[in-house]
């Protein structure tokens, strides 16, 4: 009887040591960026921001991201086209979302107020434009880069769609979460420059 004790008491005290060996989450977030000139600091410069003339407000329709980084996790791109995902460090929010959002807020502080219809907020009666985003790639890794390759088509009615590619690379100082994190957000401040600039 006193050695299943002694047993138990020995599988507990592992499941214990077990139970606070475990890594505690972070979770990081996209910051929006107010727009300047040296938003995209780093391999691809941008041009000064331009005040885009008033007209039919914008609302983001929608953003297609790839499969493998629309998820929870931060995913770094490794050499043989491998995925480091990591468990432990995730974003506040589902990813596509927190791009969306963000991306929404950064073109908003570029365009003229009430241009831009923010995620949440009521569509205006009359006619709006519709911005599409497709996203090609978005990562970070294996160099100490963040690359955003995609493609916006900005709709109106009856008005031909206006459809550009952007290609952006933003260097960071490492591949740690927080720098990743802050990377994207400034890649996304370039697509809203590049963007706001176009419609």
């Amino acid at each position: 009887m006193s050695r299943r004790i002694a047993l138990l008491g020995l599988l507990l005290a592992f499941a214990g040591c077990s139970f606070f060996s475990r890594s505690k989450s972070r979770f990081f977030s996209l910051e929006r960026i107010p727009p300047t000139t040296s938003s995209a600091a780093g391999s691809t410069s941008v041009t000064a921001t331009a005040t885009p003339m008033r007209g039919i407000p914008i609302g983001i329709d929608g953003i297609e991201l790839p499969p493998g980084v629309d998820r929870r996790e931060i995913v770094v791109q490794k050499a043989d086209h491998q995925l480091e995902v990591r468990s432990t460090d995730q974003w506040s929010a589902a990813f596509s979302d927190a791009v969306l959002h963000t991306l929404a807020f950064d073109l908003a502080a570029r365009m003229p107020e009430g241009m831009m219809i923010l995620p949440g907020e009521t569509i205006p009666a009359g006619a709006t434009r519709g911005l599409s985003i497709a996203v090609a790639e978005f990562s970070a890794g294996p160099a100490n880069t963040i690359t955003l390759d995609a493609h916006w088509t900005l709709r109106a009615p009856g008005v031909a769609a206006i459809s550009h590619r952007e290609q952006i690379t933003i260097d960071i100082a490492s591949l740690d979460s927080a720098q990743i994190a802050d990377g994207m957000s400034r890649a996304l401040a370039a697509l809203a420059d590049r963007i706001a600039a176009q419609v």
